[in-house]
């Protein structure tokens, strides 16, 4: 589905995981790096429901899909941040989301050029419910 406009564009945060390797002597060490910076983008679908297993596992699921467009994808690529599944988490209307899925309709984003102009990014938020 294809809805991105800047007229719909909101504002949130965007935090990206990094692992850093800094060397101490001969010993490298991975420390958790996180970037943080403002984003916009545009807003497709916003649900919750409830998800069932087989077993007793049952979790409320926040789910968001949101388009970036291409001038912010330039501006997050030229800060350090790679939106990336598992490592990039959103906080947008006071509710913070892990990327789930991310679609680039076949396009490389972090290019120097990209007809499509645009990604798709699903988010989610899981709180678990006790039976």
């Amino acid at each position: 589905m294809w809805v991105f406009n800047k007229f719909l564009e909101q504002t949130g945060t965007i935090i990206y995981e990094n692992n850093a390797q800094p060397v101490s002597g001969l010993i490298g060490y991975d420390t958790p790096n996180t970037i943080e910076t403002g984003t916009r983008f545009a807003v497709l679908q916003r649900e919750q429901y409830v998800r069932k297993s087989d077993e007793t596992h049952h979790a409320i699921v926040d789910e968001l899909i949101v388009h970036f467009g291409w001038g912010e994808l330039q501006k997050l690529n030229n800060t350090g941040i790679q939106v990336e599944v598992g490592a990039t988490r959103v906080q947008y209307d006071g509710i913070e989301y892990r990327a789930t899925k991310v679609n680039d309709f076949g396009q490389k984003y972090n290019r120097a050029y990209m007809p499509m102009g645009v990604i798709e990014v699903k988010l989610e938020r899981r709180v678990p419910l006790a039976n």
